[in-house]
């Protein structure tokens, strides 16, 4: 949406209050604002909304969206935000913005404001993708881009003896677990870059976000798309890593892959101590070759839906001109690489002569 456009979402709630029972079955369709670009910013006085990304909702009428101003010789505002569309007035919640603090674990400081000597814990300074929320319990997940946040030592100078400082995690998941009140739920770290930190003050870090399935201390090193999240602080993720290519003589070489990985989140340090789970990723075997040869591995995922214990994905041989996949549905509960097919590439399109889904 651009200049002199409004987001109007509210319709929406008006038949989700029925459903719900927080209010009388409309007499008539009526369009509400949610937000527009009259609407000052949370947090920036003088600052007004100029253009939004597609919101997400859910059966509490919560709506959440990324959104940002104008920019100015400081920057535009860019972040996350809230509203409840049931309640006549409702003030519009920062989950988070550019002068947000980065979750824990954050350690490292950067200048802050104010004139020399002045830091701060790092901030985000993007949020590259939607937020998406829980269908009933206000829990929303968004990815989040940053400074790196995480300050370690790796190992000491063999000619002075001082410590060999590195720093880590640009970006990861960010999950807030009660979305209508930001005040006093703030914003927990789902998954980030700091799979291959080895300590932390509470716990291994390599441990609770390194990729699941790889040797340890593998990281990831993107997060593409949206994340989901599921009533229960379930978040379900696409994320990209590397490992050695155990073909080349070079040992710096890798193979890139990808993958569909889960976590449950809590409203602790580093988000609690659950590790990262694997759904599928790109090892295991498309489970309806079709006309693909026995064996074919997924070569894509695209990032998932939860609900519940529930968790569908999309995947393929070759994303760009796929021959076997489809949509499938994974169980929390069941082993990684056990999952249904929905829909498949070798699936008769109803109605169309024996005609099969293309992608």
């Amino acid at each position: 949406f651009r200049s002199r456009s409004l987001v109007v979402m509210a319709a929406v709630a008006a038949a989700l209050a029925y459903a719900t029972g927080h209010a009388a079955p409309p007499t008539q369709a009526e369009w509400q604002v949610v937000v527009n670009n009259g609407f000052e910013i949370p947090g920036h006085p003088g600052r007004f909304y100029n253009s939004y990304n597609p919101p997400s909702v859910n059966a509490n009428a919560l709506v959440v969206f990324r959104a940002r101003s104008t920019g100015r010789q400081q920057g535009p505002v860019s972040g996350i935000y809230t509203r409840r569309m049931d309640i006549a007035g409702e003030a519009i919640h920062r989950i988070g913005d550019r002068v947000t603090q980065v979750p824990r674990p954050n350690n490292t400081l950067y200048p802050a404001p104010g004139g020399p000597g002045n830091e701060a814990l790092a901030t985000f300074n993007e949020f590259p993708s939607f937020p998406r929320i829980a269908i009933g319990s206000n829990a929303l997940a968004t990815r989040g881009n940053h400074k790196p946040a995480w300050t370690y030592v790796i190992g000491t100078d063999p000619d002075t003896g001082e410590p060999i400082e590195t720093r880590a995690g640009t970006t990861g998941v960010y999950v807030n677990l009660r979305g209508e009140d930001p005040l006093t739920s703030p914003l927990v770290t789902g998954a980030s870059l700091l799979g291959a930190v080895p300590n932390g003050p509470y716990a291994d870090f390599s441990s609770i976000f390194g990729v699941p399935g790889e040797a340890p201390g593998t990281r990831f090193e993107v997060f593409p798309g949206a994340p989901a999240v599921t009533d229960d602080g379930y978040i379900a993720f696409k994320g990209n890593y590397s490992v050695p290519d155990p073909a080349s003589v070079d040992p710096d070489a890798s193979i890139g892959k990808t993958g569909v990985f889960y976590r449950q989140v809590a409203a602790d340090y580093a988000g609690g101590l659950q590790p990262i789970g694997l759904i599928a990723n790109t090892d295991m075997p498309v489970p309806n070759p079709g006309e693909c040869a026995p064996g074919t591995t997924f070569g894509s995922t695209a990032p998932p839906s939860a609900y519940g214990r529930n968790v569908v994905f999309v995947g393929y041989d070759y994303e760009e001109a796929p021959t076997c996949g489809g949509i499938y549905l994974a169980d929390l509960d069941a082993p990684p690489g056990e999952f249904s097919t929905l829909v498949g590439l070798d699936t008769r399109v109803p109605g169309q002569k024996g005609e099969t889904f293309t992608e």
